[in-house]
């Protein structure tokens, strides 16, 4: 009597159990589906951003899509400003000069008054341009010089337009007409650059004026052109002469 009651029990708690069990899957299988959907409101604050994470250079980061990307960090270098003067700081050239050339320019001017002093003695010549002739087959420049000195005179020459050296020479006396004259004895003036060389610069003060002069040195003269291209002055043995006036 008493074991079938206790069977009977047993079978009981069996039945309840299963009968547990079933709820238990039921409830589980709701809560899995559609469930009641909770809102939840969020009233008298605002949401905080979260704030962005730095990300270190060279750490790879995870997209959204979970695949892994690789950060690349751009490094800006920032040059210093350099001001920039405007210094006048300009490099000088000298040219390469030529040696001068030996150019009287008694020839370029309408007339010129020397002084020329010969073993103490002082004489004036006034030379005055008349144009250009043709002399032995030759051009010349015609020039006539006035002598003012110890015995007065007047002198034609012509000079050989591209050596500068006397064609021809003539000389009037008063009293004693016009002749020929040795082109050797015509003229004290240095006109002729032949055998003259550069040496030099040197500022010259005459009665006309102060130049600035080149100097040239030969074997018997010594001559001042400036560097208009003027005889200034010249010495010769025991002559010196200078110039007083030309225009």
């Amino acid at each position: 009597m008493m074991s079938g009651k206790v069977a009977f029990i047993m079978i009981a708690v069996g039945v309840l159990i299963l009968i547990y069990a079933g709820y238990l899957y039921l409830q589980s299988s709701q809560e899995g589906g559609q469930g009641p959907t909770s809102t939840t409101q969020v009233t008298g604050t605002k949401a905080r951003p979260k704030p962005k994470q730095k990300q270190k250079p060279g750490k790879k980061a995870r997209g959204p899509s979970g695949t892994e990307t690789k950060s690349t960090t751009t490094q800006v270098t920032k040059r210093p400003r350099t001001s920039v003067r405007s210094s006048s700081t300009s490099t000088s050239i000298t040219p390469k000069r030529e040696t001068p050339s030996y150019e009287t320019g008694i020839f370029r001017y309408a007339w010129l008054k020397y002084e020329v002093v010969v073993r103490g003695n002082r004489i004036k010549y006034t030379l005055e341009n008349l144009g250009e002739d043709r002399v032995d087959g030759k051009e010349c420049y015609h020039q006539s010089i006035s002598v003012e000195g110890p015995q007065t005179s007047k002198m034609e020459i012509w000079y050989d337009k591209s050596t500068g050296k006397c064609v021809k020479a003539a000389i009037e006396i008063p009293g004693m007409g016009k002749r020929d004259f040795p082109c050797s004895q015509a003229s004290q003036i240095p006109v002729s650059g032949e055998g003259m060389r550069y040496i030099g610069e040197e500022r010259v003060s005459v009665p006309a004026g102060t130049f600035d002069c080149w100097v040239f040195q030969g074997s018997n003269y010594k001559a001042w052109i400036s560097k208009e291209g003027l005889l200034v002055k010249w010495i010769s043995g025991e002559s010196e002469g200078v110039l007083i006036g030309y225009g």
